[in-house]
């Protein structure tokens, strides 16, 4: 097996103005970087520019790029639209806090795309969407908890950054009733007690936790493919039976679509699975390349906020013009159904060409996804939740992604939980340059 050091040693020697850049920053910000899902050994690459499908660094190195910022670019780097928007936008003016007249298209658009939202409200981050979405939940049902998947990301406030990713199964409590474990130091014990945790794809959990919380939770929070332990999708018939138990309960049904909306298709987990939640949240895809972000919410909910209701959502920058511009081109102009279907042309593409190499360097790995969405898993089954993803054997994983990132694709983010994103400037050259430094790295492990 090809030894980590010589990996690294590739990369460092590509590197060195990154790695001069990362010292000054890490005397300015702890760890050199923005957030910390940026760093990794032995230091981030510093880009310069992007164009389509491909970004190039401080050292001139070129890479494919299949993490397109956790999968907030869909149109590619710079497309021509979505530059257009921003430069006209910007020439008009950039904020002014209050309705602009690009607002309401684009909430139209959004509304044509999930027709059985009654209304949706921007604000600027996946973050803030799932925060005003527990909020609305409470709201509307006068309860206290929500139970989300155990090894879900719903955000970083307080609420849900729980039970993210456990690694310590001692600590996990049995996998029918997980423990409510804290991620971060600094979360009031107060605050967790309100967050219950249930495994994926099963619904006996789900019912059993309701039952023992009878009366008390507010709403159910989840990813309708997830997409935060890497891509594991939901078992048939899995969602329309979550549906039926939260309405039996009267609790709402949350999707957390900050990942999958409108990537997987125009109308996201919502439309490739029929099935309808009280309140969706959006962000990252739909941005085009800026801030954004947006929760919705059916008939049902239409009544609860301010002005006509009690519910509180603020923000000086929710509705930014840039950002609406921004979002609106990646939409109307960019994200056609030729787009879409290109996107998964090129997914499937990928998919076959990775299975291909697993199967012929005989690696103990799957892959796994929908649409322009996959991860790779270094274990011998398609994970089907969170405990299964445990399998994952991480120091190959990472030794095979770094050696991607050495030879020119970066494949995802540093994380064995994260997946590709093909984007609308994602080509059939970088597919087959992909596949062929993928095999690369196969054969080296």
């Amino acid at each position: 097996m090809t030894e980590l050091s010589g990996i690294i040693d590739q990369y460092k020697n590509r590197t060195p103005e990154s790695a001069r850049m990362h010292t000054r920053a890490s005397g300015l910000i702890q760890g050199g970087v923005t957030s910390p899902f940026r760093y990794f050994e032995p230091h981030p690459f510093f880009v310069a520019r992007g164009k389509a499908g491909r970004i190039w660094d401080v050292d001139g190195n070129e890479y494919i790029d299949f993490n397109n910022s956790y999968g907030a670019i869909i149109a590619g780097h710079a497309h021509p639209e979505i530059i257009k928007a921003i430069v006209e936008q910007a020439e008009k003016g950039t904020m002014f806090g209050i309705p602009g007249e690009l607002t309401e298209k684009l909430l139209q658009e959004l509304l044509r795309r999930y027709p059985s939202m009654r209304y949706f409200r921007l604000t600027n981050t996946g973050n803030e969407a799932t925060l005003y979405a527990l909020r609305l939940a409470r709201a509307y049902t006068g309860k206290d908890k929500i139970i989300k998947i155990e090894g879900s990301y719903h955000g970083c406030h307080d609420a849900v950054l729980v039970s993210d990713k456990p690694l310590h199964p001692s600590h996990m409590g049995p996998a029918w009733a997980p423990s409510t474990i804290p991620e971060s130091a600094g979360i009031l014990p107060d605050t967790v007690k309100n967050t219950l945790v249930v495994p994926w794809n099963n619904t006996d959990a789900l019912e059993q936790c309701l039952n023992r919380n009878l009366g008390c939770v507010a709403g159910v929070i989840m990813e309708p493919v997830v997409a935060n332990f890497g891509m594991c999708l939901p078992a048939e018939g899995y969602l329309q039976a979550v549906r039926e138990i939260t309405r039996r309960h009267n609790v709402a049904l949350i999707f957390d679509e900050v990942k999958v909306g409108v990537r997987l298709a125009p109308g996201g987990g919502v439309e490739i699975s029929g099935v309808i939640p009280d309140i969706i949240c959006l962000s990252k895809a739909m941005g085009g390349g800026m801030p954004m972000a947006a929760f919705g919410a059916t008939e049902d909910l239409w009544d609860m906020l301010y002005p006509l209701g009690d519910m509180m959502h603020y923000g000086t920058y929710n509705g930014n013009p840039i950002s609406v511009a921004a979002s609106l081109a990646c939409l109307t102009k960019v994200m056609t159904d030729q787009a879409y279907t290109h996107m998964n042309k090129m997914g499937e593409k990928l998919t076959e060409g990775i299975e291909d190499s697993i199967r012929r360097h005989g690696i103990p790995a799957v892959v796994t996804g929908k649409g322009g969405m996959r991860t790779v898993f270094f274990q011998e089954t398609i994970p089907v939740n969170y405990r299964e993803t445990l399998g994952n054997n991480r120091d190959a994983w990472y030794k095979w992604w770094m050696h991607l990132l050495a030879n020119g694709l970066y494949f995802s983010a540093p994380s064995p939980y994260e997946e590709t994103f093909i984007s609308v400037g994602t080509t059939e050259k970088d597919v087959d340059e992909a596949l062929q430094k993928i095999d690369d790295a196969f054969k080296a492990l």
